[in-house]
């Protein structure tokens, strides 16, 4: 968790920055005028940054300490909503520090500077006559660019190819930042070139240019397009952002039940490490452990109601052609295909079916399905091979993994021997296994069991051991914490959706009213003026949740993939998450679109 929110503290100070210097630069724009004034009448640039220091003081000191205060009124709330998302046996108390508070005042101070030089500058070097037109002043029609365009469709095919095409979970891991990299580029280009593109060729569209209402807005869009792609382009990101963090961590959290049975199968897990220089030397305490269990299961008054029990050999490696090239243990440059030999006795009684395999046969499962020759070569044996389907853990699809089963444990010990000769001096190779087991009784009684087993054998020398109930504080914690932090981030981004909306449309509200006062002063009636800006803010609205849904839609495969680490492997649950924060986000969105477009409306008329 402290992980969790240091990486969150990290996303909210980068979004402060941006979203207050983008603010900013709305409201200098509006006072050019009046700072321009200052200069005809007669202040020097130094006396202005006095009045811009002062005020940028002032406004620092109140809004600081006014955050610090709110912090710590509603801190406390929040952490009451924390602690009921995590479900821990005690409540994490509130607290907070000086330190904390003072990094906090150092951001914001550093911000605020930062906003002091870039409106000191926007007069320094400017004539006072033209900071009086600066308010006037529109964006020149930008120019298409077909060079801008097409790079927009290869960054964005890029991103969405990754997407598509990411083979694993643990590959997802290290490609999903610059699979979002690659769209965010390509949206800013999308915006910046495509939407020039759309609305020239609307506008040699006769047809539909030559309309009162499409005239003014297309002509309008047109006219400052490169101050609102930016701004569509943020708005677009933005929405982007609260989908996908929303939608996942809350998959997240609703999925906890299903990823804790995933990961541990049973309520009761055994891995036994066996010894790589005496692979004999689990057999006998294989099946003494299975004993002790059952005997200490009995004397609380319980019984086993089902055990899977099984032997089995990790291997890393390649695939080549038909043959599996051994490969030392360790980090390396790629991920080997990953390879688990279990005997056909055990597979048979952890399965409960019947199968008989002659010296040289072997069943399989690969979990990419992409291996589909008859034989494969391992060491010194070659096996006829017949597919199977998954029996094994859930966690093999996470990465190219081989379940290979082999008639008798004595295959498997020579296929350590041929890795020993292949690849001398590494000793990783030894036989290990698993033990889990369920048992009557009431959660009271499991749980007595799970403490006296997790005293005895959690530290073993030879084995570690698990329990599901007790594993549950930790898992709902971790998948709290995701959720806490997917709501927070997704709120942030979502306030500033809605205040950049805000501001873009008053500050173009101003821009457009002197226009359109002209407009009706030489016959333009309310009634176009209304529409044709409906048609504008729709446009505005319309098209940053269109494209952030397609951007979300594309994403869905390497989501789906990464959400296979939390052990989520039921679709639905994502899919209806998924819906649920469009239609919650778009209903927010669709709040901001009403209450803005009557703000630029009730300016612009």
């Amino acid at each position: 968790m402290p992980t969790l929110f240091g990486i969150g503290v990290i996303v909210i100070g980068i979004f402060s920055v941006i979203f207050i210097l983008y603010t900013n630069s709305f409201l200098i724009k509006r006072r050019k005028k009046e700072i321009g004034l200052y200069g005809i009448l007669g202040l020097e640039k130094k006396h202005v940054a006095k009045i811009l220091f002062f005020e940028t003081f002032f406004t620092s000191i109140l809004s600081i300490a006014a955050g610090l205060m709110a912090g710590l009124i509603f801190g406390r709330l929040v952490f009451m909503l924390l602690n009921y998302l995590l479900r821990l046996p005690s409540n994490i108390g509130y607290s907070t520090s000086l330190m904390t508070a003072a990094a906090t005042v150092a951001l914001f101070v550093g911000i605020f500077g930062i906003t002091y030089l870039y409106n000191v500058s926007q007069f320094t070097f400017a004539n006072p006559i033209k900071l009086l037109k600066g308010k006037q002043e529109g964006e020149k029609e930008p120019k298409g660019s077909i060079i801008l365009f097409l790079l927009s469709l290869i960054f964005l095919a890029w991103g969405y190819g990754i997407s598509l095409t990411i083979p694993d979970p643990l590959s997802a891991i290290s490609k999903f930042f610059l699979a979002v990299l690659l769209v965010i580029i390509g949206t800013y280009l999308l915006f910046v070139s495509g939407s020039i593109f759309i609305l020239k060729a609307m506008k040699k569209n006769k047809r539909i240019y030559y309309r009162p209402g499409a005239f003014i807005s297309i002509s309008g869009m047109l006219y400052r397009m490169k101050q609102n792609t930016v701004g569509l382009a943020n708005i677009c990101i933005l929405a982007s952002m609260v989908i996908i963090a929303v939608s996942t961590t809350v998959t997240i959290f609703i999925g906890s039940e299903e990823t804790l049975e995933n990961r541990f199968p049973y309520e009761n897990n055994m891995t036994l490490h066996g010894d790589p220089e005496n692979v004999d030397a689990i057999n006998p305490r294989f099946f003494e452990l299975q004993d002790q269990f059952r005997e200490e299961t009995k004397k609380l008054g319980l019984e086993v109601t089902e055990m899977e029990t099984y032997r089995y050999q990790n291997l890393f490696g390649r695939l080549n052609g038909n043959r599996f090239v051994f490969e030392k243990s360790g980090p390396g440059t790629e991920l080997p295909v990953f390879m688990d030999v279990l005997p056909l006795e055990d597979f048979n009684k952890m399965t409960g079916k019947s199968y008989s395999l002659a010296d040289d046969e072997a069943l399989y499962y690969h979990s990419t399905g992409t291996y589909k020759k008859e034989e494969l070569a391992i060491g010194e044996q070659t096996f006829q091979l017949t597919p199977i389907e998954n029996e094994f853990s859930e966690e093999m699809a996470l990465t190219e993994s081989l379940a290979l089963v082999v008639p008798n444990i004595s295959q498997i010990e020579q296929i350590k021997a041929d890795f020993e000769k292949e690849v001398p001096g590494d000793s990783y190779m030894a036989i290990n296994a698993k033990i889990g087991w369920n048992t009557t009784g009431t959660e009271e009684d499991k749980k007595k069991l799970a403490d006296q087993l997790s005293e005895e054998y959690s530290w073993a020398s030879d084995g570690h051991y698990e329990s599901r109930e007790n594993q549950r504080v930790e898992w709902y914690s971790m998948n709290g914490g995701f959720l806490f932090l997917g709501i927070f981030l997704g709120l942030l981004f979502t306030i500033g959706t809605v205040l950049i909306t805000y501001f873009k449309q008053v500050s173009e509200g101003f821009d457009d009213r002197g226009k359109f006062q002209i407009m009706q002063k030489v016959g333009l009636d309310k009634e176009m003026i209304q529409e044709s800006t409906r048609s504008q803010i729709v446009w505005m609205f319309l098209l940053p949740i269109v494209i952030a849904t397609i951007h979300v839609v594309f994403a869905y495969p390497i989501v789906r993939k990464l959400l296979l680490i939390f052990g989520i492997t039921n679709e639905m649950t994502w899919l209806l998450s998924f819906i649920g924060v469009v239609i919650a986000f778009a209903a927010i969105y669709w709040m901001i679109y009403r209450v803005t477009s009557r703000v630029y409306y009730s300016i612009v008329k």
